[in-house]
């Protein structure tokens, strides 16, 4: 009870400062709102579309990069990186903003909530074919953007969930100094992805012989990151897929954010049930929960989760990687394979013998 009190009264805090913080940018004439699109995802037949609504700021204003092909990138300072990151964070949310949504055989309005989010789920007159579509989002006062639909091919049979940090790209999330400055201060195109992990996540998504398989980012950074990890994914070749982020901020669900357990384990269900069709290979890192949650998704759905794979982070305690690969053994014993890895390589050897990838690409991960 004490703790819905003190998450009601964060909730109303932050309400009151955000609705002064508009008030006085109107009065500046800074009260233009923009919308920040997020990747969509979906079926033939029902798609979910999302984005943000918040004030413009030309230090946070650069549109979602990536799809179908990324804008080539400028060099910027430190002190310019470390500007334009922090302006990522202090962007003033619209609350209850009315967006036109339009997209193949689809017009509709959605509101935006408290935080200025957007998310909803439309139901498509006639089937889209497989491959990316783009809707378009159009405020009253006729600022639009463009959003990106991945509609997932009803044949495919797999699909990859994979976490962020520390899995694809080398943040060092549970050393905070460490997290801090390589998200603060550098430029996207320096940050470090691990090595063979795009050839990796490419072989695992474009198949020699079928269609081309859906790819997941699940991660608990915030949604404000959304663009420069998309600028990454689509600089270091890793397949393009929706980015599925985290608010922080007092909700209904926490003081701070969304807890991961719910958060990463909510998203695998739901991709579960509007793709009857997938079986899941799920990827993540030893740094947090990771191992645990994965796990208890592959005893829940022993006959949909494929493989799963639990990177074994650089500054791993020995006890930690103890509790992995035990874990690791319980599940694969129980009939779902699951390894902690060192490396792409070791994944990808152990997804070729499952088949789950062709063991050709073994050179290209290797080399990576």
């Amino acid at each position: 009870m004490l703790r819905k009190l003190v998450v009601r009264a964060a909730m109303a805090v932050e309400s009151v400062v955000q609705a002064a913080v508009l008030l006085a940018l109107r009065v500046r004439g800074r009260h233009l709102p923009m919308i920040v699109p997020f990747i969509g995802h979906g079926t033939t037949r029902r798609v979910r579309v999302g984005g943000r609504v918040v004030l413009g700021r030309p230090d946070a204003a650069a549109p979602a990069v990536g799809v179908p092909e990324a804008p080539a990138t400028t060099t910027r300072s430190r002190r310019a990186v470390l500007r334009a990151t922090i302006a990522r964070f202090l962007t003033v949310e619209v609350p209850g903003a009315v967006v036109a949504v339009q997209g193949p055989g689809v017009l509709t309005q959605i509101r935006a909530d408290r935080d200025g989010y957007l998310d909803t789920v439309l139901d498509l007159p006639e089937p889209l074919p497989p491959g990316w579509h783009a809707f378009e989002l159009r405020l009253r006062d006729g600022a639009a953007v463009t959003a990106q639909v991945m509609v997932v091919d009803p044949a495919a049979r797999i699909g990859l969930v994979s976490d962020v940090d520390d899995t694809i790209v080398e943040t060092g999330l549970t050393r905070g100094i460490e997290f801090v400055r390589a998200t603060l201060l550098t430029p996207v195109r320096e940050r470090t992805p691990l090595p063979g992990a795009a050839a990796l996540y490419r072989a695992l998504a474009e198949p020699a012989d079928g269609p081309p398989r859906p790819v997941f980012y699940v991660s608990t950074s915030p949604w404000n990151l959304h663009e420069m990890l998309l600028e990454f994914i689509s600089l270091r070749r890793f397949p393009l897929g929706p980015l599925l982020l985290t608010d922080w901020g007092p909700s209904r669900s926490g003081l701070f954010r969304i807890g991961a357990q719910e958060h990463k384990g909510g998203l695998v269900r739901r991709m579960l049930a509007e793709h009857p069709q997938l079986g899941l290979v799920l990827v993540g890192d030893s740094g947090q929960l990771d191992p645990e949650i994965y796990a208890g998704l592959a005893r829940e759905y022993p006959d949909r989760i494929r493989a799963v794979y639990i990177r074994r982070t650089r500054h791993a305690l020995p006890s930690r990687i103890a509790e992995v690969d035990a874990l690791a053994a319980e599940v694969t014993a129980a009939g779902v394979p699951m390894l902690a890895v060192d490396d792409s390589l070791q994944i990808a050897t152990h997804a070729a013998q499952l088949g789950l990838l062709d063991a050709a690409a073994l050179d290209e991960v290797q080399a990576g």
